[in-house]
C-alpha cells in the first residue's frame, strides 16, 4: 500500500466497533477492508514460509513442517478471501462497483487456485482424525488414501505461490485505495441522515431468509449434494457479513452459532462424500462404504436440526435481522428516529400479495390538534396479538416516528378514546429485492394502499413486476391517503 490515506488494519478493527451506525457505504468499506487486510497479512506469511524452504536442512522433515505451517497460513488466507468475496458480493449496491469485473476475476482465480490444496488437507486432516472410528477393514485403506494425499499437498504449494503473485500481488494496492474512500450523495433541504450500515445489513439478512428456505426445502435426502451446497455458501456469506458483530449482539450472535453450527455439518457431508468417491476411484470399496456411512450420519444430524425444525431457524436469522433493523433505524440530525416511506394507491390487491396470509390491523387515534397519538393492535395470521403506541411528526416522505410496545390493557383502557377516529385493514407483507412492501386492504371501503420504507431519502425504489399493472398513483404526500385522515368514527 502506497497511499497512507487507507485506514491500517488497527484502524478498521477500531472503527469496526461502531460500523453499523455508519453510513451503508462506509460500513461496507470497512468489512471489505477488515478481510482485505487479513488476506493480506495472510499472504504476507505464505511468502515468508515459502522462501524459507530452501534453508531447510533435511528435505523431509522439513516438507512436512512446511505442510503444517503451510496448511494454518492457507486456512486463514482462504477465510479472509472468501469472507471478503462475500461482502463484496452481499453490498455490490452500496460499494458502488468499487471491486469491478476485473478485480473479481483476479478473487475469483485465487480462490480457485487454493481450492486443491484445501481440499487435499482438509481430507487428510479428516482421515486423521477418524481413522480409529472407520470399520477395521477401512483402517488400512484409509491410511494408503491418506499417503497419496500428502503427495498432493506437497506438490500443490508452489501453484499457490505462484497464484498469490498473479492474482493478488498485483491488485492489492488498487482494491486498498478503491475502498479508502467514497462519496455521499445528500439531498438539499432534508436533514434526514444517510441510511445506517445497519438497516442496509438487515435488508440483506433479511432477504436470505426466503432464499435460504426454499434452498433448504430441496435437501430431501442424503443424495442432494448440489442443495445442501446451496445452503452451505449461504451460510458461510450470513457468516461473512455478521462476523465482526456477532460477539457484541446477543441476536446476531445466536444467528452466527447457529448458522457456524450448519456450516460444519454440511462441510462434514461435503468432506465424507468427496473421499468416498476418491475412494471409489481408487478401488478401496471398504473404506467407501465407510465413509458412506458417516455421510448418512451427518445427514440425519442436519436433517433433525435444519430441516425438521426450520421454522425455528428462520425466527432465529429474523432476530438477528431484526436487531439489525432497531439498530439501523433512520434518524433525524437531532438524533429522533425517523419513517421513511413511499405510499402508492393500487386499484386492487395483487393476486401475489393475495397469496400470502393476511395481518389484521387495527388503528385508532386519540383527539387532539397539534399531537394526536396512535394505537394499533396487530393480529398476526397464527394469532398472536401485539399493541403499539406511536407519534409521527412530520412530512410524510421523511418523519419522526416514535414508538414503542404496550400491554393489551392499557392498549384496552386508551381505545375508548380512539372511537372517533378508527381504521381496519388486512395487511398482506411481501419481500420483493432488498425491500418489503405492505399492501393494505381496507375493510370498510373500497381502498388499497402499497408502502414500501425505506433506509434513505435518495434511496431508489423500482415497482415490483407483480405490483406495477395495479398501480394507480403514488400518494406519499397526499394528506387524503393519510390513515389519520382516512379513519372514521365507530358505533
Amino acid at each position: 500500500m502506497t497511499d497512507v490515506r487507507t485506514p491500517s488494519s488497527d484502524d478498521v478493527r477500531l472503527l469496526l466497533v461502531d460500523a453499523l451506525r455508519r453510513p451503508a457505504q462506509e460500513g461496507a468499506r470497512l468489512m471489505a477492508l477488515h478481510w482485505l487486510h487479513q488476506l493480506a497479512n495472510a499472504r504476507d506469511s505464505w511468502h515468508t514460509l515459502m522462501q524459507g524452504r530452501d534453508g531447510i536442512e533435511s528435505p523431509e522433515q522439513g516438507t512436512a513442517d512446511i505442510s503444517v505451517a503451510a496448511a494454518d497460513v492457507l486456512h486463514k488466507a482462504r477465510v479472509a478471501l472468501r469472507r471478503l468475496r462475500a461482502t463484496v458480493r452481499e453490498n455490490d449496491r452500496v460499494l458502488d462497483g468499487v471491486v469491478d469485473r476485473r478485480l473479481a476475476r483476479s478473487l475469483r482465480a485465487l480462490g480457485q487456485a487454493t481450492n486443491a490444496i484445501r481440499d487435499a488437507d482438509v481430507q487428510r486432516a479428516w482421515l486423521e482424525t477418524e481413522e480409529e472410528r472407520l470399520a477395521p477393514e477401512a483402517r488400512e485403506e484409509a491410511r494408503q488414501l491418506r499417503a497419496w494425499l500428502d503427495k498432493r499437498s506437497a506438490r500443490s504449494l508452489a501453484p499457490v505461490e505462484v497464484a498469490f503473485t498473479e492474482h493478488f500481488d498485483a491488485i492489492e494496492e488498487r482494491l486498498f485505495a478503491r475502498l479508502g474512500s467514497y462519496q455521499l450523495l445528500r439531498r438539499v433541504g432534508l436533514d434526514a441522515a444517510p441510511m445506517p450500515f445497519a438497516r442496509h445489513l438487515a435488508t440483506r439478512i433479511g432477504r436470505a431468509g426466503n432464499r435460504l428456505r426454499h434452498d433448504i426445502e430441496r435437501v430431501t435426502d442424503a443424495h442432494a449434494q448440489q442443495a445442501m451446497h446451496d445452503v452451505r455458501i449461504r451460510l458461510k456469506r450470513q457468516r461473512a457479513v455478521l462476523a465482526p458483530f456477532a460477539r457484541t449482539r446477543p441476536a446476531i450472535g445466536a444467528w452466527f452459532e447457529l448458522a457456524t453450527r450448519g456450516q460444519d455439518v454440511l462441510g462434514a457431508i461435503r468432506d465424507a462424500d468427496l473421499l468416498a468417491q476418491r475412494a471409489r476411484k481408487a478401488g478401496l470399496r471398504a473404506l467407501e462404504r465407510s465413509l458412506r456411512d458417516i455421510v448418512l450420519a451427518h445427514f440425519a444430524v442436519f436433517q433433525h436440526d435444519w430441516c425438521e425444525r426450520l421454522d425455528d431457524v428462520l425466527r432465529t436469522l429474523e432476530a438477528a435481522s431484526n436487531a439489525l433493523r432497531a439498530e439501523g433505524a433512520p434518524m433525524s440530525a437531532n438524533g429522533l428516529p425517523m419513517e421513511i416511506e413511499r405510499k402508492y394507491l393500487l386499484r386492487a390487491c395483487p393476486p401475489a400479495a393475495r397469496a400470502v396470509p393476511p395481518i389484521r390491523i387495527e388503528q385508532g387515534w386519540i383527539p387532539g390538534q397539534t399531537l394526536r397519538e396512535r394505537l394499533r393492535r396487530r393480529i398476526a395470521p397464527d394469532g398472536t396479538v401485539s399493541c403499539w403506541r406511536t407519534v409521527k411528526l412530520g412530512p410524510a416522505a421523511a418523519r419522526v416516528e416514535v414508538e414503542e410496545v404496550t400491554t393489551p390493557e392499557l392498549f384496552a383502557a386508551l381505545w375508548e378514546l380512539t372511537r372517533t377516529a378508527r381504521v381496519r385493514k388486512d395487511r398482506y407483507v411481501v419481500p420483493h429485492g432488498a425491500h418489503t412492501w405492505e399492501i393494505d386492504v381496507f375493510l370498510d371501503r373500497e381502498l388499497v394502499l402499497a408502502e414500501v420504507e425505506l433506509g434513505d431519502v435518495n434511496e431508489a425504489i423500482t415497482l415490483p413486476p407483480w405490483l406495477a399493472p395495479y398501480l394507480e398513483r403514488d400518494v406519499t404526500g397526499e394528506p387524503a391517503y393519510y390513515n389519520a385522515v382516512l379513519a372514521r368514527p365507530e358505533p
